[in-house]
């Protein structure tokens, strides 16, 4: 403080510690380098820190257990065991637990340090996932998804990896259904009827089934068979063989030249083993290869009484893949891409003419090549629409009013959002559509503006007495300066703004007139001795044609008071009279006694008395009223001199020892030039004694 110098200055930058010492504030050395800021307290007696990171405590010391100091001094991470939840800004570390965490499937858990997002669950049995709430496959989840679940069984009782028990694995398909045993440590079959097992029998104690051998089966446990196919449980023919008829099982060997006409290529039995199947060599079909020009790729056909097989060059365009004959004898073209037509020389117009292999303009979404449609691509408000050269999106919209957008679906805010035909509210001109506002269509001075019911421009609500289609004119008389709310200096009436006339509102008697925001009427400055707020009062005490003479027994133009001797002549006349002048500015007072003029104010200093009738101080014999002087009155052998009560004699204080009403006699016992010393025969000064023999000299 520069006045007491008692106190930190600096804005704060220092604080008192002791009561003779100032200390200049720092993060360092008071916030322990962990603040923003620091400032000084109320009292100028410590500091305030404002702690940064998660820092806390006075002098941003202390951090939190559930945040670490790594990288060093910043307590801006989560610590060890803590999770980050916290999405933007500062973390928000909250300790990491087995229940909230790990869904209470882990003896323990950690987290990373820093900005970890999760917490690490070292999930215990057969438990996984990021949080231990996923129990594996074949385990059972009420066992804590320790052991094997219903359907499984352990491999050994040192394993526990859950392996499913299966019919065909564990029951050679000898049983209808399988599950495991109570402990999951094995399997459990179901026989099917006539079949055993490990835990089943033909009953009693018998070690043998008797069984009855079904199609061509034999031996005493059905395990030989004739020349039939094992793979049909031996009831059919292996392949090659089929059956002679349906009343009998012997087998018959498929021959070529027997069953095809020698017209095949090593052939085979159908499915059923009821038929022969011959592949037939080019040029012949039919089940024995009997006939001419076989169905399927370059077969033959007949015309004219000619065999003609199949060829791309003879029956197809270059645009075909190949060609099979039908079974209704004629010959079909597979086609490229997507050629149509018998001989594939057709493109569909959604397709690319010179190539097939895209969308033709209009088109998109090869292959299907979809018709780009007012309607579904551009939610109908468009006239016309095709498509990008890459066909992939309509394009070069005829729009539809103001609609916008690949799909023509959006309208701009500006525009009523139904059609997007009009402007919206707020705004005029369309499909321009500017939006009104006061600023720019009001020139800032009006209090709202809407589109005219038109909708051709805007319409303003003007503040105060602004005009003009853009509230921009302040009608004359109107001050623009107070945003034309007032009257100009000189009018009245706002908003009608009448100008202020001497003629209209002074009557004529004014110098001028004027007017103020302070004031509802015009105001005059009357002219003469004119009053009244319009100039039409001439007061008594005036007179004359244009109120400009004081009235008779009047004076001082412009006051014209009613003159008095109590008044203009301090009541010390004994007559007062108008001044000779046509407008008397002042009146003339006959003085009594010796009161001076104009006004009889002074008493002249020879006189006094309380009406200047008797002799002033130091005078004698009224009306002379002669001075009293040292010299002339007291021979000049006085100190002082004055006037007697009655001021008829002068009263001298003689010097020395002169004597007398004048002071000119000087005593026989006293001489010198000023009466100041002692006589002949006398000593003694100022005593002046006699002296004698018998007094001074004894009688000696």
């Amino acid at each position: 403080d520069l006045g007491n110098c008692d106190e930190c200055g600096y804005d704060g930058q220092f604080v008192r510690n002791d009561p003779t010492a100032y200390f200049q504030r720092t993060i360092q050395d008071h916030c322990s380098n962990h603040a923003d800021q620091v400032v000084a307290d109320a009292t100028n007696t410590g500091c305030w820190c404002s702690c940064n990171n998660r820092w806390s405590g006075s002098d941003c010391s202390v951090g939190g257990s559930e945040h670490t100091a790594s990288p060093p001094g910043e307590c801006n991470e989560c610590a060890f065991g803590f999770v980050n939840a916290a999405s933007t800004g500062l973390p928000t570390c909250t300790a990491c637990t087995i229940a909230t965490h790990c869904s209470g499937n882990t003896s323990s858990m950690t987290s990373a340090s820093g900005l970890a997002t999760r917490c690490d669950c070292d999930c215990s049995n057969k438990w996984s996932s990021s949080d231990c709430s996923v129990c594996a496959t074949g385990y059972d989840p009420a066992s804590d998804c320790a052991t094997c679940d219903v359907g499984y069984m352990s491999v050994s009782t040192l394993i526990v990896n859950g392996i499913q028990s299966d019919v065909a694995t564990d029951c050679g398909e000898d049983a209808h259904s399988v599950t495991t045993t109570p402990d999951r440590s094995a399997c459990l079959c179901f026989w099917s009827p006539g079949h055993i097992g490990a835990s089943a029998s033909a009953g009693g104690l018998a070690t043998r089934c008797d069984c009855d051998c079904s199609n061509k089966w034999s031996s005493s446990d059905c395990s030989a068979c004739a020349a039939s196919d094992p793979a049909s449980d031996y009831a059919t023919w292996v392949v090659g063989y089929m059956a002679v008829s349906p009343l009998t099982v012997n087998c018959v060997q498929c021959d070529i030249a027997t069953d095809c006409g020698g017209n095949a290529h090593p052939g085979t039995t159908t499915p059923d083993r009821t038929a022969c199947l011959c592949f037939c060599s080019p040029g012949y079909t039919g089940a024995s290869c009997s006939s001419c020009g076989p169905t399927g790729p370059n077969g033959y056909i007949e015309e004219a009484g000619q065999y003609i097989q199949c060829t791309i060059p003879t029956r197809c365009t270059p645009t075909g893949t190949d060609v099979v004959t039908a079974d209704n004898g004629v010959c079909v073209c597979n086609c490229k891409d997507r050629w149509v037509g018998d001989k594939c020389d057709s493109c569909p117009v959604r397709l690319e003419q010179m190539s097939s292999d895209k969308c033709a303009v209009g088109y998109l979404n090869y292959p299907t090549c979809d018709h780009c449609n007012v309607i579904d691509h551009c939610s109908g408000h468009a006239t016309s629409v095709t498509s990008d050269p890459a066909n992939k999106l309509c394009t070069d919209w005829a729009y539809t009013y103001s609609w916008t957008g690949s799909s023509c679906d959006s309208c701009a805010a500006i525009y009523t959002q139904a059609e997007c035909v009009q402007c919206a509210e707020g705004h005029f001109a369309y499909d321009v559509c500017t939006m009104c506002t006061v600023k720019d269509h009001c020139s800032s001075h009006a209090s709202t503006v809407v589109p005219n019911s038109q909708i051709t421009m805007c319409d303003c609500t003007c503040n105060h007495a602004w005009t003009g289609d853009s509230c921009d004119i302040c009608p004359p008389g109107i001050d623009p300066a107070t945003d034309c709310a007032q009257c100009l200096v000189g009018y009245i009436g706002f908003p009608n703004h009448v100008k202020c006339g001497i003629a209209t509102d002074c009557i004529n008697n004014a110098d001028s007139v004027t007017s103020s925001p302070d004031f509802p009427s015009c105001q005059c400055d009357c002219r003469n001795m004119w009053s009244g707020a319009t100039c039409s009062q001439c007061n008594s005490q005036v007179d004359g044609a244009d109120c400009d003479v004081c009235a008779s027994a009047h004076t001082g133009y412009n006051i014209c008071d009613l003159y008095t001797i109590a008044d203009h002549c301090e009541n010390h006349a004994s007559a007062v009279t108008p001044a000779p002048d046509p407008n008397p500015t002042s009146c003339t007072c006959t003085c009594r006694n010796h009161w001076e003029l104009p006004d009889c104010l002074t008493c002249p200093p020879q006189f006094g008395g309380s009406d200047c009738d008797t002799c002033g101080i130091h005078r004698i014999n009224y009306p002379t009223c002669t001075l009293c002087t040292v010299n002339d009155d007291c021979s000049n052998h006085a100190s002082t001199v004055t006037s007697n009560s009655q001021q008829t004699e002068c009263v001298c204080t003689c010097n020395q020892k002169w004597s007398g009403a004048d002071c000119s006699t000087c005593p026989t016992e006293y001489s010198g030039l000023d009466c100041n010393d002692c006589g002949t025969a006398h000593i003694n000064y100022p005593f002046c004694t006699d002296y004698t023999d018998a007094l001074h000299c004894n009688g000696h």
